[in-house]
């Protein structure tokens, strides 16, 4: 819980900082999207954000640090008793303190567009590691029909893989200041295939109009997507035995995930719908984890 907070309340700070939701809308988010976008020299403005969302978001990281720690540690001591490796306490020990050093260095030194994916994807570890190790120790109910359950692993990992993507494609939108590249839904700029240019540098002064549309349109195949292969995937795990629950909420949280993407460019990008778009991404995942876990803890 205090996981899904955190990686929310970070959504939530990163956006602000950006201009969403500021008075002079979009003015501000123009505004922030050309300082972040000026060369680094004397003049460049330095990052020194102290809302007392950030500063929560900061204590809130910081005892996460700490349960991790008391996670490991009694993994460890007790590994004869629980029902599983202290290998992913390990692993989420790890991944906390580089979280906790990559901010602590990368803050003032590296772009926008490398810290906010590498902050996102170690959130989405981290919920994942948190999901998968409680699971491990409340152990759901095992009604799957082992058999069948076997055919749709590979199509349950695929289809988190692919929400991963998705969620790093989103960050990318954000971190380079492309959500407002195309303004109108279903089309962008009026076309199914707008004037866009691929090609990248992380030198953000170098992004054009024509680079962040292809960033935005990218984003919004990927939504397509994702929400077909994982619409497929939630009617396909229907068919078994005890996933009639799972298969509903999976359809029910992409079509709400779907929906709230599109309100988002139709209003004008509003800070709480941008926030409310992570929440739910979030728990996606969460969602998926637990279908993978339901789907690889059966036995015969």
């Amino acid at each position: 819980m205090l996981a899904f907070a955190a990686v929310v309340l970070s959504a939530y700070v990163r956006l602000a900082d950006t201009g969403l939701g500021c008075k002079d809308w979009p003015g501000c988010y123009a505004k922030n999207a050309l300082m972040e976008r000026q060369a680094p020299g004397i003049d460049a403005p330095t990052r020194t954000y102290t809302s007392w969302q950030r500063k929560l978001h900061s204590q809130m990281v910081m005892l996460l640090g700490f349960l991790s720690i008391a996670i490991c540690g009694i993994a460890w001591l007790k590994r004869k008793e629980l029902r599983q490796s202290p290998l992913l306490p390990s692993l989420l020990t790890g991944l906390m303190a580089f979280l906790a050093l990559f901010g602590i260095l990368a803050f003032s030194h590296l772009p926008r567009a490398i810290i906010v994916p590498v902050h996102l994807a170690g959130g989405i570890a981290m919920l994942a590691l948190l999901t998968w190790i409680l699971l491990n120790q409340i152990s759901p109910d095992r009604s799957v029909n082992s058999s069948k359950s076997r055919e749709w692993r590979i199509f349950a990992w695929t289809g988190f893989i692919l929400l991963a993507i998705q969620l790093m494609l989103g960050s990318w939108v954000s971190s380079n200041f492309a959500a407002v590249a195309c303004t109108d839904f279903p089309l962008c700029k009026g076309a199914l295939l707008p004037a866009m240019d691929f090609s990248y540098s992380l030198n953000s002064s170098a992004l054009t109009e024509e680079r962040l549309t292809a960033i935005h349109w990218m984003h919004r195949c990927g939504a397509i997507i994702v929400t077909v292969y994982l619409g497929w995937l939630a009617f396909g795990i229907a068919k078994l035995g005890g996933m009639k629950k799972v298969s509903r909420s999976l359809l029910i949280l992409l079509t709400l995930q779907f929906g709230i993407g599109a309100i988002n460019v139709l209003l004008g990008l509003p800070l709480f719908g941008a926030v409310l778009h992570n929440a739910v991404a979030m728990i996606l995942v969460v969602t998926l984890i637990f279908l993978n876990f339901k789907l690889q803890d059966q036995r015969t």
